[in-house]
């Protein structure tokens, strides 16, 4: 195996400026491509190394000092995907020109140069090519530094069919014929960036604009589709054109680029990629259909283009030096655009959703041992391509969160304006950002913030009040919380974390704040707090990214405060879920934790209820094979019933979008544990729709699909696929491929799982449909023997890219016997997958943990449930 620096290129030389000529065969699937790259020799030397790979470099030349010498010899190195260029002769400091002509493959794996296929609305099959560089698949396009510290700027020439349109980074400067049925475009260079940001599409393209103009001057925003989807881009384009407003203001830095467009790519591995200028989507994150599109679709656009264009500044302007601080590009742009969507959408309450979306999804990961720090040190392209998870994004999204609330909003705009201003057009590390937040504050950021960065984890306050019924206190004391606790094999970790804490008190119109900074504190209350009747709560709002374990009592003091809604719907939610997952890790019982679910039988609050839906789902799986199952289900149908009684099935005069997201979670709740009424009038809604699909809202239709395949048979079946093949929509075809994994049927689910690798199923889509399988009880082993039995095939169209494989394997994380942990850990003793090397020492992880639960739980709760 290459050593830890190996992957990392010589520093001899570097990239100023690439002129890059690249022309696609549409029909073969192949490339040819030729580049002029103005360079810096820093250092002599005898050759040139650049990143590349997938391709054949036909020719080299170096022009130094007016003379031109050829490559005498061109090498690869596939473990590093490199190129070594040999000259023969030593090459001196100083600038140059180094000339390449190559040839590559339009491959179809959703990564580097790719095409993607669909058909159009006339039935003609259609070919559109476009790319997906990061973290490290430009090498895939063309020769080059693929780092993200080289930053060049780029001088793009396409030659493509004449009846088609391309779209990259910047606007088309010149047009001219290249031969019969050809034509030539030139785009205006770019401004120096990163290799992973440059982007080209090409294809039957159509788009809508819009004009952006504010103070600064004016910025063309266009959304791009496949011909006939153009008008589904209208939501998101309005959207980004007012949001355009709010990321310039805020960062104090006017979008520096003369156009912004999004474009809609029928296949595409991730949600979004932020190319400078030229943003990517899969269909759903991009397209809205008033008639057919779910409130919960129009949010994830809004949440999607916000994310991307938080990029522009954050990744784009401003880039991670190395992907070691890639949290840099991703957390800011998960907090960013959160702080956008709550400020064009403020009614849809944000920062209640982002606890339930972003802080407890990392919260999760982070408690397993086999985590990673926000900071995490990675050398090849596999171990990058494990870092886009819940770390990189949600967990430094919510610190980034707890760090603006200690710090003052205000002051902390400030800090990211200085390092935004500082380091705009280069690289910058973590160090950086708190610098310059330091600089705005005051306050010791970079030694607070390590803590929270640098080590992996986070703390459990453990709570106890003392003091005097005048002069009450509590003791807060803090260690690593891991849920491998339940295992008895480990001491408490030796890790000390500086944690913001604020407590807010029943009747105290203020919190109490400090900065805890020992291993153990004390903090007074006000004297109410030592009544019978009043409560305190640690972490209001759950802005701090840790979580608390009180004394019997005063988790009974919060239970009253709960079902009167007096708390806030976000400490609701956090009480709740730190209550599971205490219980998860052993320092609570679990009956403590079904106790306190009933308490929030009058909950309001669509966010509230998905994180509870989520955690009683939790103990469903690991239910799923015990005669206490059917006792577990009837209990969860009691906890859902009176909201379903409330929201019922059909839109009230004056709700709004939050009503909608609380009646699709209660009503599949509701019909997923088996309330009959709610199959029913599921059942009976799915024929409405097949006579009339205008007959069902989109915000049912997921449930109704859904339901009606839990309960249904063969001729549902087959009448879901029906619609399926037929649905133009791609947020439609999603809803019905889902609900084809919900089946009872074994032979159903079969059948379902051997199409999704067919290609009656989109590349992108086969793992929602796997994983869909995956998550339903009766399809469970399955999933996991199909994923077996055609590993080498998801191997081959995922293996590199990490997001696929690091999904599917995910699945196995929910089983929870002896036979199947050692199923697992001999699958991939001999089929090692790098990509998903973490992802699958987390699964094992949290198998044993459930082995563990179930053992130390499964009597008491049939005996609680009974």
């Amino acid at each position: 195996m290459p050593g830890p620096d190996a992957y990392i290129l010589p520093q001899t030389v570097k990239p100023i400026k690439y002129a890059l000529k690249i022309q696609p065969n549409m029909e073969e699937f192949t490339f040819t491509g030729e580049e002029s790259i103005s360079i810096e020799v820093i250092q002599a030397t005898s050759q040139i190394v650049l990143n590349a790979t997938e391709l054949d470099v036909q020719s080299a030349a170096l022009t130094t000092g007016g003379v031109t010498s050829d490559a005498k010899n061109i090498s690869y190195e596939s473990a590093k995907e490199t190129v070594t260029l040999e000259f023969g002769q030593q090459i001196n400091p100083g600038t140059g020109t180094l000339t390449l002509a190559f040839t590559g493959v339009l491959n179809d794996k959703l990564r580097g140069f790719y095409r993607s296929q669909y058909t159009r609305e006339d039935g003609k099959e259609m070919t559109l090519a476009t790319t997906q560089f990061e973290a490290t698949d430009a090498r895939r396009a063309f020769p080059c530094w693929d780092e993200p510290a080289h930053k060049a700027s780029f001088d793009l020439t396409l030659v493509i069919p004449s009846d088609l349109v391309a779209v990259s980074n910047n606007p088309v400067i010149e047009e001219s014929a290249a031969g019969p049925g050809l034509k030539t475009l030139r785009f205006a260079e770019t401004p120096i960036m990163s290799t992973y940001l440059l982007a080209f599409m090409i294809g039957d393209l159509t788009s809508i604009e819009s004009q952006y103009t504010g103070p600064s001057g004016s910025t063309k925003v266009a959304v791009w589709t496949t011909r006939g989807k153009e008008e589904q881009g209208r939501f998101a384009l309005d959207t980004s054109v007012r949001m355009l407003s709010f990321f310039n203001d805020y960062f104090g830095i006017p979008y520096p680029l003369v156009k912004l467009d999004h474009i809609a790519i029928p296949d595409f591995a991730a949600g979004a990629m932020e190319n400078w200028g030229a943003i990517t989507y899969r269909e759903t994150a991009l397209l809205v259909d008033p008639e057919n599109s779910s409130a919960g679709t129009r949010q994830r656009v809004a949440e999607v283009v916000a994310h991307e264009m938080a990029h522009m500044w954050f990744g784009d302007l401003v880039t991670m030096q190395w992907w070691d601080d890639l949290w840099l590009n991703e957390s800011f742009a998960s907090w960013m655009g959160n702080k956008a969507v709550d400020w064009a959408f403020p009614e849809w309450e944000m920062w209640t959703q982002f606890v339930n979306m972003d802080t407890n999804r990392a919260l999760s990961l982070d408690g397993l041992k086999n985590s990673h720090p926000i900071e995490q040190e990675v050398n090849d392209p596999a171990e990058i391509g494990q870092l886009f998870d819940a770390i990189s994004y949600s967990k430094g999204a919510s610190v980034i969160r707890m760090l603006e609330q200690f710090l003052g909003p205000d002051t902390f705009q400030k800090g990211l304006q200085v390092y935004l201003s500082k380091n705009q057009y280069s690289n910058a590390k973590t160090e950086d950002l708190w610098t310059a937040l330091e600089t705005a504050s005051g306050q010791p950021v970079t030694s607070i913030m390590d803590s929270w960065t640098k080590q992996m984890g986070y703390p459990v306050l453990q709570v106890e009040t003392s003091g005097s019924p005048e002069k009450p206190e509590l003791v807060l004391t803090q260690e690593r919380f891991v849920y491998d606790r339940l295992l008895g094999e480990s001491d408490p970790e030796p890790e000390v974390w500086r944690v913001p804490i604020r407590v807010s008190q029943s009747g105290a119109g203020e919190t109490t704040s400090l900065l805890m900074d020992d291993r153990s504190v004390r903090l007074p209350l006000v004297s109410s707090a030592a009544s019978a009747q009043s409560w305190f709560k640690i972490n209001p709002d759950q802005t701090g990214f840790f979580r608390v374990n009180y004394q019997a009592e005063d988790w009974q003091r919060l239970v009253p405060a709960v079902g009167s809604l007096e708390l806030p719907a976000s400490d609701r939610l956090g009480i709740q879920n730190d209550a599971y997952s205490l219980s998860r890790a052993g320092l609570l019982p679990v009956t403590q934790f079904l106790s306190l679910a009933r308490a929030y039988s009058n909950e309001t609050d669509a966010s509230v209820w998905g994180d509870l839906s989520s955690n009683l789902r939790d103990i469903e799986v690991m239910l799923s094979d015990d005669p206490s199952y059917s006792r577990f289900q009837a209990f969860a149908r009691g906890i859902f019933e009176p909201a379903v009684q409330r929201t019922g099935w059909d839109a009230k005069l004056g709700e709004g979008h939050l009503d909608a997201l609380l009646r699709s979670t209660v009503l599949s709740q509701a019909g997923s544990y088996g309330d009959a009424a709610v199959l029913d009038e599921a059942k009976a809604r799915f024929g409405k729709y097949l006579n009339d699909p205008s007959a069902i809202h989109p915000d049912l239709r997921g449930i109704v699909f859904g339901l009606a395949g839990q309960s249904g048979d063969r001729t549902t079946y087959d009448q879901l696929w029906k619609l399926e093949q037929e649905a133009s929509l791609q947020e439609e075809k999603i809803r019905l491929l889902m609900s084809l994994t919900r089946f009872s049927d074994l032979e159903l689910l079969r059948e379902t799982l051997e199409r999704s690798l067919s290609t009656e199923v989109r590349s992108q889509d086969t793992i929602f449909v796997v994983t869909g399988v995956g998550s339903n009880h009766k399809g469970r082993d399955l999933a996991w023997d199909f994923i077996k039995s055609n590993w080498p095939e998801f191997d081959r169209r995922y293996g590199s890219g990490g997001f696929g494989l690091m999904r599917l394997v995910s699945v196995c994380g929910n089983f929870s016997t002896e036979d199947k942990l050692t199923d697992v850990e001999t699958f991939f003793t001999e089929h090692p997958a790098p990509a998903a090397e973490r992802t699958i020492r987390q699964a094992l992880e949290r198998i044993r943990l459930n082995i563990r639960w179930l053992e130390r739980n499964r009597e008491e709760v049939a005996t609680w449930l009974a």
